[in-house]
């Protein structure tokens, strides 16, 4: 079944790829175009006739081989003809279907035509979505059955192979997944896409994660030696609505190893839970585009659609060395890409004055890496604030960044200039200098409550006197 299924795929393919190219006339012998008679259009069939099973079709409760097939035909004619009320029926809005999660979902396989596509839970979103392809004409053929299966008491889950058309894309062939309630004369789902020529998924699930694997890896422009994503909030980069957990600067740091042999890290990836879809989580390096396995069950991860609150995953890939990696993530109707960095240096090694400090606000180093030559800048995230770190080369001269500026003096060789957030009042920016290293900190959020100038004086006596107690001085600045 899996070989004849690839060969139809291969010839619809040819068939599509004819139907779109252009015929242009032959030149009589006198260089004159013929004339050529206006092709008389033929009349819509008014029935949709569909090809014969080449296998039994079970017979389970109300879903007999004539019950089945007249309900898919019915359902196809009226999609194609963008026929709402029917549809309205065919899905059920009216009837009861026992609370089961329903899916309707078209998975494109190009990334230029992820707005033809659709992933809804509501039956109000499919008709809206059909409401929308009627009017560029989109069309599902029929070209072989491939699997009957009864899935209830009366229920029978129809896998077909179809040719999908429409004013706006060419004919392309894909899978489609359509669970009939023959009963009730209900589409309880359907779900359908593109898949590889040898794939015969078994359920609907498994369908949408075929079919998102066969969207093409896209890295994103590079635009310098490593885009890496922006800060999102808390300890998460990216756009939405996937986030990875790698600090506010995207980097993530090797351990202390042997840095040309691979490592495998724990990266902690999160879904907003406003996106219910199904996921196909991929890695990738930026430079040569290979992918990355992500544990024992290969090079991708999929999260399959749910209803309920915010879906989270960790992976686990063997990075096989420093560099500029990218997180794809495909949903049905769109793309993401997150970049991130891995350096070959460890964080205690980057930054040996944080090691084994306590730092107020629960604040805790997430990562660190060279922003130039005599620079760290090193990640903080706690609770309630996340900031930026960064430490270079101490000089001569009082720290001094602007306008609002505080200062008071931490030490005798200590003086700590700060400036307050306009509306929570706690420091917001803060520079220090104590003679070998100049600190920058910037605070990137944080809520109301988040610190205080105590807990600035404390970090700044943690990290520039951690063995001078008797130069310390008072809060007050003494």
């Amino acid at each position: 079944m899996k070989r004849s299924l690839g060969l139809l795929l291969v010839g619809v393919l040819l068939l599509a790829s004819c139907r779109n190219l252009l015929v242009k006339p032959t030149p009589t012998e006198a260089g004159v175009l013929a004339p050529t008679a206006t092709p008389v259009p033929e009349p819509t069939p008014t029935t949709l006739i569909l090809p014969t099973p080449s296998m039994t079709v079970p017979t389970v409760g109300a879903c007999s081989s004539e019950r089945v097939l007249e309900l898919y035909r019915s359902f196809l004619e009226a999609l194609n003809a963008g026929d709402l009320p029917t549809l309205r029926t065919f899905i059920g809005l009216e009837a009861d279907t026992g609370g089961t999660v329903r899916w309707f979902a078209v998975v494109p396989r190009e990334p230029e035509l992820l707005s033809t596509g659709l992933f809804t839970e509501r039956p109000e979103g499919f008709l809206d979505w059909v409401g929308r392809r009627v009017a560029v004409h989109e069309r599902w053929n029929v070209l072989e059955f491939v699997r009957f299966e009864p899935s209830g008491d009366s229920s029978m889950l129809v896998t077909a192979a179809l040719l999908r058309e429409a004013d706006d894309f060419i004919a392309k062939p894909f899978l489609a997944q359509v669970e009939f309630d023959c009963r009730a004369g209900v589409v309880r789902s359907l779900v359908a896409g593109a898949v590889g020529a040898e794939a015969l998924p078994a359920s609907p699930s498994e369908l949408l994660a075929e079919a998102l694997a066969q969207r093409p890896l896209r890295p994103p422009e590079v635009t310098a030696p490593c885009p890496r994503s922006a800060w999102a909030f808390g300890n998460a980069v990216g756009d939405g609505p996937v986030y990875l957990a790698v600090g506010p600067d995207a980097v993530v740091n090797l351990p202390d190893h042997d840095t040309s042999s691979a490592a495998q890290l724990g990266l902690h990836v999160f879904v907003s839970a406003s996106e219910r879809g199904p996921i196909l989580l991929r890695l990738f390096t930026l430079a040569d585009e290979v992918l990355v396995p992500l544990g024992p069950g290969g090079t991708a991860v999929f999260l399959a659609p749910s209803g309920v609150g915010q879906r989270s995953t960790t992976l686990l890939p063997v990075l096989p060395q420093a560099g500029c990696y990218v997180l794809q993530a495909d949903g049905a109707t769109w793309q993401q890409s997150i970049v991130f960095e891995v350096i070959g240096e460890s964080l205690a090694t980057l930054a040996p004055q944080l090691a084994d400090v306590t730092l107020p606000a629960d604040l805790q180093p997430v990562s660190a890496w060279r922003d130039d030559p005599e620079t760290v800048r090193v990640g903080l995230v706690g609770a309630t604030l996340v900031a930026r770190l960064s430490i270079g080369v101490g000089g001569p001269g009082v720290p001094d960044i602007g306008a609002g500026q505080r200062c008071e003096r931490v030490a005798e060789r200590i003086e700590l200039c700060w400036v307050p957030h306009p509306v929570w009042g706690w420091p917001q920016t803060a520079v220090w200098d104590d003679g070998m290293r100049r600190y920058q900190l910037v605070v990137l959020a944080g809520n109301r409550d988040a610190w205080n100038v105590d807990d600035l004086q404390t970090v700044v006596r943690r990290l520039s006197l951690p063995e001078e107690p008797q130069n310390l001085l008072r809060s007050g600045g003494e």
